[in-house]
Parts: structure tokens; C-alpha cells; sequence
């Protein structure tokens, strides 16, 4: 009886250890637990991975070449977020300004919003589409850990397309890697 007993209890420990060990492994991780789903807008030529289902909204500014809408795509799970928009911008505005000047004015506007500061502004290629990659640094809710942001910007044709995410700095690099090397944008 008592060999069984001691069985038991032995049994019983390794359940719990194992328990509290998968259950803090989970909490550690809960990131990598969510299943990441790929947005595809095809007709925009867009598609990227989000761990979850992103919303969606229009912006609509009034400016002095006319209305522009910008259509996002955001995810904001308390922790990390992350967004795809893209915005259509009059071919002659483009062609008046060039990209620099376009990509200049979306990196100013997104610091603005998020309160951020420019870390590099750096020149990249996706998918044959010359861009600019953006690391910023934007303030942390009390509390809570250092964040740090990135987006890429990508002007093809009259179209802008800014891919961002903004993560705690020393866990969420390789969540945000795999957002960025899932963006796919179309020529």
C-alpha cells in the first residue's frame, strides 16, 4: 500500500510540474501560439501574415490636390500591433513631388501620430519596389516594456503602401521579422 501511495503521489507531483511547466511555457510564448492568417487584397496588390484578424478602416484627408483615402489594416492585440495601408495619390502630385518627398511627408506623419523618434530612415527593395525602411523608437505605456517600431514604405506606380509594427523591444523582434518577411507587395 504505502509503494502505491508514493506511486501516486510521485504521479501526481510529475502531472502538476508538468502542468505549471506547459502553462508558463504558454504565458511565455503566447504569441507564438496565435495562428498567424495571411491578409491577401489581391485587387491592391497587397498581402501580408497578422497574428489574428486585422480591422479595417477608411481615412479620408482633405488636401490641396483633393480627397485622399487611405485604406488600413491594423491589428492591436494590448501587447504588440501591427498595420498595412495603402493610400492612391494623384499621378501628378507623384510625378511633382518624387518619392523621396512622398516617402519624407509619410514618415513625418507617422512620428507625429505615434509620438516616435527616428532611429535610421534607410533605403530598401521589395519585390523589385524601391522603398524605405523606417526603425523608430515610440514611447512606452507606464508599466510596461520598451517598444520599438518599424515600418517600410513602398511607392509603386501612384499607390504608397506602409507596412508597420510596433513591438516590446527585447521579445517581439521575431514576431515582427516574420510580419515583414511575409509582406508581399505587387509591381
Amino acid at each position: 500500500m504505502a509503494i502505491s501511495s508514493a506511486a501516486s503521489r510521485t504521479t501526481a507531483l510529475l502531472i502538476v510540474v508538468v502542468g505549471v511547466t506547459a502553462l508558463i511555457g504558454s504565458a511565455a510564448n503566447g504569441h507564438s501560439e496565435t495562428a498567424w492568417k495571411k491578409l491577401d487584397l489581391k485587387n491592391q496588390g497587397l498581402s501580408v501574415l497578422m497574428p489574428g484578424n486585422p480591422k479595417s478602416k477608411e481615412i479620408h484627408n482633405k488636401s490641396f490636390i483633393g480627397d485622399i483615402v487611405t485604406h488600413e489594416y491594423y491589428l492591436d492585440d494590448g501587447r504588440d500591433s501591427y498595420s498595412v495601408e495603402y493610400t492612391d495619390i494623384p499621378g501628378f502630385a507623384v510625378a511633382f513631388s518624387g518619392s523621396d518627398t512622398i516617402y519624407k511627408h509619410a514618415k513625418g506623419a507617422l512620428l507625429k501620430t505615434t509620438l516616435s523618434k527616428s532611429v535610421s530612415f534607410t533605403d530598401i527593395t521589395l519585390s523589385g519596389v524601391h522603398g524605405k525602411r523606417l526603425v523608430y523608437d515610440t514611447p512606452s505605456k507606464p508599466g510596461h516594456p520598451e517598444m520599438q517600431g518599424e515600418a517600410r514604405f513602398f511607392l509603386s506606380g501612384d499607390r504608397l503602401y506602409v507596412a508597420d509594427a510596433v513591438v516590446e523591444m527585447d521579445r517581439g523582434k521575431e514576431r515582427m521579422m516574420r510580419f515583414f518577411s511575409s509582406l508581399v507587395i505587387e509591381k
